[in-house]
């Protein structure tokens, strides 16, 4: 059963994320995977370079709180935009993020879910 909870802005530890090949992206899980519940949730802070391509294994839905940000299809068409811009990636989609100064709120279902 899903309990309440409150994370406050205090409590989320941001770590780098290497996987994002060059580009300098810091996150920080605010409902973690270990949480089990049907749906995580963090920030993630992107400046800089884009991330290598990889396949999702989880539907994704991200809202723009500062900055730029956005994502590329394997097709090469863009999706992105600034502050307020909500995005959402389908599981099972190929995408590579790219961000300028960014802060990113996402909610994703669980991996492999």
């Amino acid at each position: 059963m899903i309990q309440p909870l409150q994370v406050t802005a205090e409590q989320v530890h941001y770590r780098a994320r290497p996987q994002s090949g060059n580009a300098r992206v810091e996150m920080g899980w605010s409902i973690p995977p270990a949480d089990a519940g049907p749906l995580l949730a963090g920030f993630a802070l992107w400046d800089g370079d884009e991330s290598p391509y990889k396949t999702l294994d989880y539907d994704e839905v991200l809202i723009v709180l500062e900055g730029h940000f956005g994502f590329q299809l394997a097709s090469g068409e863009r999706f992105e935009g600034g502050p307020q811009t909500t995005l959402r990636i389908p599981k099972s989609t190929t995408v590579k993020y790219f961000g300028s100064q960014a802060k990113v709120f996402y909610v994703i279902t669980p991996p492999g879910a």
